[in-house]
């Protein structure tokens, strides 16, 4: 069975713990920085939805 690492809802992003800190690591521990680019992928997914309606 294949692993879900992310769900995306309609104000929220649920991220697999180990994408998460995989990410924070590849930033050389700048977790700002994640936090940054998961809000802005949530905006465009967000975007993406609200275009589609």
């Amino acid at each position: 069975m294949a692993k879900q690492r992310m769900i995306v809802t309609d104000d929220q992003l649920l991220i697999d713990m180990d994408l998460l800190f995989n990410a924070i690591r590849d930033a050389g521990g700048d977790w700002e920085k994640v936090e940054s680019d998961m809000n802005e992928y949530l905006a465009s997914i967000q975007a993406m939805s609200d275009s589609a309606e």
